[in-house]
């Protein structure tokens, strides 16, 4: 038999297979509920229509609409209803928000993980399975965001500090942030800012390389933990933040 053969096979079986545990129906209906909440958020304050357009304004009544369809599909996502259709849609309806109306990465990111997870009941021909698949490519998702983002910061503007002295003291500054005294008299050294962000791109790059590695657990949760617990609370960045925890914790 030849390598190519062998190769679709295994391919083949690995398609066939399903993934033992209850994780993936765990981690869908989380995500879809982090996402519910972003956009009952989303839809009632109107984030999305004062970063498009910042002077006052007229609703759109097309981003309204597509906001709520966001809502009911993610609410059917994680109720684990019509998987299938819910999550293609959610994944159609995200894909038109970043593209039409706010080119958020956290959208882009939102949208292909929408697509995958609604194939996790098994697609539209095979209801009730869980596909290895999804769960295998969900991880492999996660960790090339790490390693890629890991690397891209491994660069002067963001290893000197200055990008996040810069976003910590507009929060502070602009936005009121709570910060502790604490906290608030270390973002602002730069010293002290290049350190975190230092410290940030090597976790991000040993995080990738646990998830492609698949072990150990407790050093996943721990970066994940930390990474995400000091961008959610020092940059205001929640929901995305939510996501990556809980496909790292949970996946």
């Amino acid at each position: 038999m030849s390598s190519a053969s062998t190769a679709r096979d295994r391919f083949a079986r690995w398609l066939d297979a399903d993934d033992d545990g209850d994780a993936l129906r765990i981690y869908r209906r989380v995500f879809a509920a982090i996402w519910v909440a972003y956009d009952v958020v989303d839809l009632v304050w109107g984030m999305t229509e004062r970063s498009r357009i910042w002077f006052p304004h007229e609703r759109s009544a097309d981003l309204v609409a597509l906001q709520a369809v966001l809502v009911v599909s993610g609410a059917m996502l994680a109720l684990g209803r019509f998987v299938w259709i819910s999550g293609m849609v959610a994944a159609l309806a995200r894909g038109a928000e970043a593209f039409g109306y706010f080119a958020l990465n956290d959208f882009f990111f939102a949208s292909a993980v929408y697509l995958i997870l609604a194939h996790s009941d098994g697609g539209p021909w095979g209801r009730g399975r869980r596909p290895r698949w999804v769960r295998d490519t969900l991880l492999a998702q996660l960790a090339w965001i790490y390693v890629a983002t890991g690397i891209l910061k491994l660069n002067p503007d963001w290893l000197d500090g200055g990008q996040l002295f810069v976003r910590s003291q507009y929060l502070w500054n602009g936005q009121n942030w709570p910060y502790p005294a604490v906290v608030e008299k270390a973002l602002s050294s730069v010293a002290v800012d290049a350190r975190l962000a230092q410290a940030g791109a090597v976790s991000e790059i040993v995080l990738g390389a646990v998830l492609f590695a698949r072990r150990p657990y407790w050093l996943a949760a721990a970066l994940v933990l930390g990474i995400h617990g000091f961008g959610a609370l020092v940059t205001n960045v929640w929901f995305f933040s939510a996501s990556m925890a809980a496909g790292v914790l949970i996946l």
